[in-house]
C-alpha cells in the first residue's frame, strides 16, 4: 500500500483506490467496476457505430454522399436510443454493461425510468454539446472540423469522477440520481 496522506492505492482483490473525504470515512472505488464500465462503454460504441456505418454506407449507395448531415443526426439519434432503452429496459443495462454484468439502477437498487435513463444519457454529453456550442459561437461554424478532436475527448470529462466519487458515480450518475453496480448486487424492481 502506498499512503499520499488522503489517498491509498492498494493491491488487494480489486480494492485499489480509497479517499477520505471531510467526514474523515474512507470511501473505496473499485477500480475493476471502473474498468468494467470502460470496456462496456467502448464495446456499446462500437455497436451502436457498427450499425450506425452499416446504415450510412446503405444510404449512400441508394441515395447518394449529398446529405451528410443526416448521416450524423442519425448516428447521434441511434446512440439516443440504444443507451436510454437498454438502460431503462428490464435488463437495466447495454449489451456492453451485460458483457460486463453491470446494471443501472437508482440509489435503492430499482430499475430506472425512460425519463431518468433520457436525463441520464443528456447529462453524459453535455459537455460535449456545451463546447460545441461555446466554439460554433466564438468562432463560427467552420472551426468545428478542426477541434473535432477535443469533441471526441469531452464526454470523459464526465467519466472522471467516477475515481473519486462516492461508489463510483460520474456527472451523468450524479445528475440523473443513478449508480452502475455490478450485477449480483442486490436489485429490487
Amino acid at each position: 500500500m502506498v499512503n499520499t496522506g488522503k489517498i491509498n492505492f492498494l493491491g488487494e482483490r480489486g480494492k485499489c483506490f480509497e479517499s477520505i473525504n471531510e467526514s474523515k470515512t474512507v470511501e473505496k472505488v473499485d477500480l475493476i467496476v471502473v474498468w468494467k464500465r470502460c470496456v462496456a462503454y467502448m464495446f456499446d460504441i462500437f455497436i451502436v457505430n457498427l450499425f450506425a456505418f452499416l446504415v450510412l454506407i446503405a444510404s449512400t449507395l441508394i441515395i447518394g454522399p449529398s446529405l451528410e448531415i443526416y448521416g450524423i443526426a442519425f448516428a447521434n439519434l441511434a446512440l439516443f436510443a440504444y443507451f436510454v432503452y437498454f438502460e431503462s429496459s428490464a435488463g437495466q443495462a447495454t449489451p456492453g454493461k451485460k458483457w460486463m454484468d453491470l446494471k443501472v439502477m437508482d440509489f435503492e437498487g430499482r430499475r430506472i425510468s425512460f425519463v431518468r435513463a433520457f436525463f441520464r444519457y443528456f447529462a453524459r454529453g453535455m459537455p460535449a454539446f456545451v463546447l460545441v456550442v461555446v466554439d460554433v459561437t466564438a468562432n463560427g461554424v467552420g472551426i468545428v472540423n478542426e477541434h473535432l478532436l477535443w469533441y471526441f475527448f469531452m464526454p470523459f470529462v464526465t467519466y472522471i469522477p467516477i475515481l473519486f466519487m462516492d461508489e463510483g458515480k460520474g456527472v451523468h450518475d450524479v445528475l440523473a440520481g443513478t449508480v452502475v453496480r455490478e450485477g449480483s448486487a442486490g436489485n429490487k424492481e
